[in-house]
């Protein structure tokens, strides 16, 4: 069976999350992707990470395993000269170059944009970066938290009113980087398509936060009238009910901005006098400004019943809500499982790993894995003899003065 990206070649030069997970999204699709990382080092998620038994291991973390999955992966030292026209012979047959190097590394090496297309003016190089390839701040050096604060979501969204704020949860700008890196670099492609010619896809992790998750709303809000929403914690203030709630067993989320869905957690609740106040019977922005007399009305009830209990009762009255599941609930659901979303792939070092999936399914082209992550340096003699010529007396030549 085809896949989507069958024929795309690849070459990632980066580390960490978001130049690998660009790369996965489209080697998941059947793209050819090339993985170049430091010999004897390797990319850092390597030794991030969960490890099997907490042993950290340069060939068993679950970062790297999952990100680089479905990746042919050569060691090769761009700062050595023969590095260096490796992986220009590399990019010159390629398709697509992704990397997330820091500022001023690719011009350093004679990798940045302007050289590579007089080698392949075809390619599509796809940078991934903290403020992006120009304006004054293009050379300053980030992390993901960087750019989660860069943003300016961070004072809106991470944690309680009239307390201090949070750091961003998780790695959420490299992963929307490299999600958006992705889709921009598909959509670079099919330009290529018409004009026949590459370009430089200049992917800003600041940029794509204050789009993704900052949104419209809340810069218009301050366009506007000059207000600045502050954060709301585990309440949401825009209607109500809305937030997170203490049940039984556990929380509950739920959001009910619609009258009808109103009218459904009223019967859910078996319909109890309090709800009949016309202080409560009104649109769900409205509602909100006696939100906190409401919750604590509900309370009761809410700690009277178990997630599954109020799950089931709540969606039978078309009432959007959901239990707060852990990972362990998450790998033995049976909605995932039916889907078949976690995936098992055997890895030669690791063993048999358990990996989540794709979010969508394609009916004719399937997301699928074909092979593991690689062992550091494991196609070198595949991809540097079986692709560009060296012979093994050249390879073992390159290991002993550490090219590769």
């Amino acid at each position: 069976m085809p896949s989507a990206l069958s024929g795309l070649k690849i070459i990632e030069f980066g580390s960490f999350i978001s130049a690998p997970f660009c790369a996965k999204l489209m080697a998941d699709l059947g793209a050819e992707v090339i993985k170049t990382e430091e010999p004897k080092v390797g990319d850092d998620s390597r030794r991030f990470g969960p490890f099997p038994g907490d042993i950290p291991h340069l060939e068993k973390s679950g970062l790297f395993l999952y990100m680089n999955a479905n990746k042919r992966g050569i060691t090769v030292n761009p700062r050595t000269a023969t590095g260096l026209d490796i992986i220009k012979a590399l990019i010159a047959d390629a398709d697509v170059l992704i990397e997330n190097q820091q500022p001023g590394v690719m011009r350093e090496l004679g990798l940045d944009y302007e050289r590579l297309e007089r080698i392949n003016p075809r390619l599509v190089m796809t940078s991934i970066s903290t403020f992006g390839q120009t304006g004054p701040y293009k050379d300053y050096k980030g992390y993901d938290m960087t750019a989660w604060h860069g943003s300016g979501v961070g004072p809106r969204f991470a944690g309680r009113e009239k307390e201090e704020p949070l750091r961003g949860a998780w790695y959420h700008a490299d992963h929307w980087g490299a999600i958006s890196a992705a889709t921009a670099t598909m959509l670079a492609l099919a330009a290529r398509d018409l004009t026949g010619e590459g370009q430089l896809v200049d992917l800003s992790q600041v940029e794509c936060l204050a789009t993704h998750i900052l949104g419209y709303q809340l810069v218009t809000l301050y366009h506007l009238t000059g207000e600045t929403s502050s954060r709301a914690g585990d309440i949401l203030r825009g209607g109500a009910p809305a937030g997170l709630f203490k049940t039984k067993d556990g929380f509950m989320c739920l959001l009910v901005m619609e009258d009808q869905q109103w009218v459904g957690i009223k019967r859910a609740m078996g319909n109890p006098q309090w709800t009949e106040d016309p202080v409560f019977n009104v649109p769900s922005w409205q509602r909100a400004e006696v939100a906190d007399m409401m919750y604590e009305l509900m309370d009761p009830w809410w700690k009277s019943h178990t997630n599954d209990e109020l799950f089931q009762m709540l969606q039978a009255e078309r009432v959007p809500a959901g239990p707060l599941y852990t990972p362990k609930d998450l790998l033995h659901h049976p909605h995932l499982e039916a889907r078949g979303f976690f995936q098992e792939v055997a890895h030669p070092k690791a063993g048999t790993v358990r990996m989540p999936g794709a979010p969508y399914r394609f009916s004719e082209t399937p997301w699928r894995i074909q092979r593991p992550a690689p062992m550091l340096g494991a196609h070198n003699k595949e991809i540097l003899s079986g692709l560009l010529g060296f012979s093994g007396v050249d390879l073992t030549d390159m290991r002993r003065t550490g090219i590769i």
